[in-house]
């Protein structure tokens, strides 16, 4: 059932008229302007959670604006854009709020505003009701990172931000034949529920190009090349900002396509799952090896999360129910576990300076907080019950099985034993390690501004807290996601 709706529109407008009111405070007002994007952020989720019901209910609501020919520009809610509108605008707001402390010493307003434009941008991508109005929000949040990225005009920022936006000009291209093979073949860009689309090259080349251009985004193996530099070089918010919502309109984007433009009789048909598990696989082992291996904190993260990427496409691959909601779950899930690494990250250099990871030793006694909240992170990753990446891994441990092939399970418990090892010894080394004169000469107990311990505390409670909830509300609406798919 389709309903007509105004508030994509509507949070649309109220986000962008948000983005000028930041740019025209500047720098003087950069703090009170944070506040305001707060505002601006929570009243959006709660224009958009006034659709809740009724999407759980079935319906779809689409709305079409006769602007930007030839196509226009278009909006649909189903419970998946919806879920994941709600979720960039809640993790937004905790960054934002995050942000209101963290030192960027130069150029608050510029940061801020591309900040917010990425925000608005992101949630853009996931309520795009065709391929064009999506190609629209994708491009505009691809490209603002690069001024994030590029913030400090280091070298070193400048060589990262370069190499970013090569590979996102790629994507772009990329994506945009895919577009064109899906026009030439069907005379049409928008979504289409079990899409039909006949097998042949032009069909194969559009699977390709949005492989490539999601691929890309969501720093899957080998299009990851991008992700450790501008990692390593951008402020910890931008960051933050990347790891937790743009890598997920990669693989948003995957999903869509996967299920809503070529369908799973074509996928299976092609083998083009069997594509999607070696990139899947790749991902998650190479970056957990790449991770261990990596000295610098931020670096590490960023290999990480090339490799926790990767379970969800992992997921996508199987074409299963139980697999797909592992996917679907895992959103959340990593959304939560590396924004808590992250932001602990970012409040240790924030206070020592430090971002090799063999001079935090024994950091743990001064930042006792901090530390407890990279280590409860830290844990969730390796997947140990209660915490939400157990779930993940069960559910696709249960897609592996209904897919026939047992033996995939391996490279889940692999992922989970490199996990605890790129990860573990730097909680063992803060704790128990030889203390660094050098760090604790500066260093005089934690004294963290209220607002980037709040952030922390909220990302690291959702580690947990949906396992004891009387109802994990994500697995539930992932649940019922994944059924639409494949009813």
């Amino acid at each position: 059932m389709n309903d007509t709706l105004w508030q994509p529109a509507f949070v649309q407008g109220l986000l962008f008229i948000t983005i000028l009111g930041v740019w025209s405070a500047g720098e003087r007002r950069h703090k009170a302007a944070l506040y305001v994007m707060i505002a601006s952020l929570v009243t959006s989720m709660i224009i958009l959670a006034t659709l809740i019901q009724d999407v759980l209910g079935g319906k779809v609501y689409t709305a079409v604006y006769n602007i930007l020919p030839p196509f226009g520009l278009s909006f649909q809610l189903d419970l998946l854009s919806l879920a994941l509108s709600l979720l960039f605008l809640f993790v937004g707001a905790v960054l934002v709020l995050y942000l209101v402390t963290y030192p960027l010493q130069q150029g608050y307003r510029r940061f801020q505003t591309v900040f917010l434009l990425i925000i608005t941008c992101a949630t853009g991508v996931v309520m795009a009701g065709d391929l064009m109005s999506l190609f629209l929000f994708f491009e505009v949040m691809s490209v603002s990172f690069f001024i994030l990225v590029i913030h400090d005009q280091a070298q070193a920022s400048v060589a990262a931000a370069y190499k970013y936006l090569y590979m996102t000009v790629g994507g772009s291209v990329l994506y945009f034949m895919a577009v064109a093979c899906i026009f030439s073949l069907t005379g049409a860009v928008s979504w289409s529920e079990a899409a039909t689309l006949p097998a042949g090259p032009l069909t194969t080349l559009a699977f390709l190009g949005f492989v490539a251009a999601f691929g890309m985004k969501a720093g899957l193996f080998p299009l990851h090349i991008w992700m450790s530099d501008a990692y390593g070089q951008a402020p910890v918010p931008a960051m933050a900002l990347s790891s937790l919502i743009m890598l997920k309109t990669g693989a948003y984007g995957l999903i869509r396509v996967v299920h809503q433009v070529f369908g799973i009789e074509l996928m299976n048909q092609q083998g083009w799952g069997t594509l999607l598990l070696v990139l899947s696989i790749g991902s998650i082992l190479y970056g957990s090896l790449c991770a261990f291996a990596e000295k610098d904190l931020p670096r590490r993260l960023a290999y990480s999360g090339m490799a926790q990427v990767g379970y969800i496409t992992f997921g996508l691959a199987m074409v299963t129910p139980d697999a797909l909601v592992g996917s679907l779950y895992h959103i959340v899930a990593h959304i939560m576990m590396k924004g808590t690494l992250i932001l602990c990250a970012g409040a240790i250099i924030t206070k020592t300076g430090k971002r090799k990871i063999s001079e935090l030793a024994g950091i743990g006694t001064q930042m006792p907080l901090t530390m407890a909240l990279f280590s409860l992170a830290a844990l969730t990753s390796v997947g140990l019950p209660p915490m939400n990446i157990f779930i993940t891994k069960w559910y696709l441990s249960l897609g592996v099985l209904d897919a026939g092939q047992p033996f995939l399970i391996f490279v889940l418990l692999a992922s989970s034993v490199l996990n605890a090892a790129y990860y573990l010894p730097i909680s063992y080394t803060a704790f128990f390690g030889e203390r660094n004169r050098d760090l604790h000469g500066a260093l005089v107990g934690e004294r963290l501004p209220a607002t980037m311990v709040i952030s922390m505390l909220i990302l690291a409670v959702g580690c947990i807290a949906f396992s004891f909830m009387p109802q994990n509300i994500p697995l539930d609406w992932a649940r019922t996601i994944a059924a639409g798919f494949f009813q």
